[in-house]
């Protein structure tokens, strides 16, 4: 019976033994489970937020292909803003002198006020995209948004100064009801849509039409226009050049934060 008694003793404590190891098997697979769905948590959000860092750093890239754009628009109309100016001042230099041919103070006036209307627009398309919903959010630095406003709004503000100054001289231009006489048929004729559009007996009847100079009233009137023109000139090169400076600060800000690979 002894015997009997710790042969049964014996199994009681094996069975017990196999519970405990199972538990213990139990529970190590339970904390196993946990961190694997605590490292599945964390690779899923480091997962997100690798894709939100990639989202944010294209927004950075598309705004600086953006502002670059912009660059390059207004600096073309500076350039146009420049050549617009050498032109009045060569035609202030020739309505100056006692003899002056029409053709020659016409195709100056001409290219004085070419052009001088024109609008700049601005590229926003990367920009308006981030405005529409929440997109906002995934720029984390602000000072970009601040940025981003600033510029346009400039834009805007140093736009409409633009096309007022440039409405100013367009309206100059077209007060003139007799194209014979201030010069710009004749320019049209030698340097202008004249020169390859109109057939040469009509270009030689028509210069038959007029006198080659100015009348004294025609002429100062001319003079006081092209110095509109300057003064107008001057001023869109200076808002161009404002301009510049905008989109300058803007694009060096965006050049610090566009990762080409990333």
């Amino acid at each position: 019976q002894m015997i009997k008694f710790f042969r049964n003793l014996r199994k009681v404590r094996l069975k017990e033994g196999k519970i405990v190891s199972y538990l213990k098997y139990a529970i190590g697979e339970i904390i196993l489970v946990v961190i694997g769905i605590l490292i599945a948590f964390q690779l899923n959000d480091w997962n997100d937020s690798r894709k939100q860092l990639k989202l944010e750093n294209e927004y950075y890239c598309r705004l600086l292909e953006d502002a670059t754009l912009d660059n390059e628009q207004i600096n073309n109309l500076l350039v146009l803003a420049e050549n617009r100016l050498k032109a009045s001042n060569r035609a202030v230099r020739l309505l100056l002198q006692d003899i002056v041919i029409k053709a020659e103070a016409g195709t100056q006036i001409s290219l004085a006020t070419k052009a001088i209307y024109s609008d700049f627009e601005p590229n926003n398309s990367a920009y308006e995209d981030l405005k529409s919903g929440a997109n906002l959010n995934i720029i984390s630095d602000k000072a970009i948004i601040t940025a981003l406003n600033r510029y346009f709004n400039k834009v805007e503000e140093l736009k409409s100064i633009i096309m007022i100054n440039g409405k100013h001289a367009v309206d100059i231009s077209f007060s003139h009801n007799d194209y014979f006489a201030n010069g710009a048929i004749q320019a049209s004729i030698k340097d202008g849509r004249f020169k390859t559009g109109l057939d040469q007996d009509l270009k030689e009847k028509i210069k038959t039409i007029e006198q080659d100079q100015f009348s004294a009233e025609m002429k100062s009137r001319l003079l006081n226009e092209s110095l509109e023109y300057v003064a107008a000139n001057t001023r869109q090169v200076e808002l161009y050049a404002l301009m510049i400076k905008e989109i300058e600060s803007l694009e060096s800000l965006l050049q610090s934060k566009c990762q080409v690979n990333i």
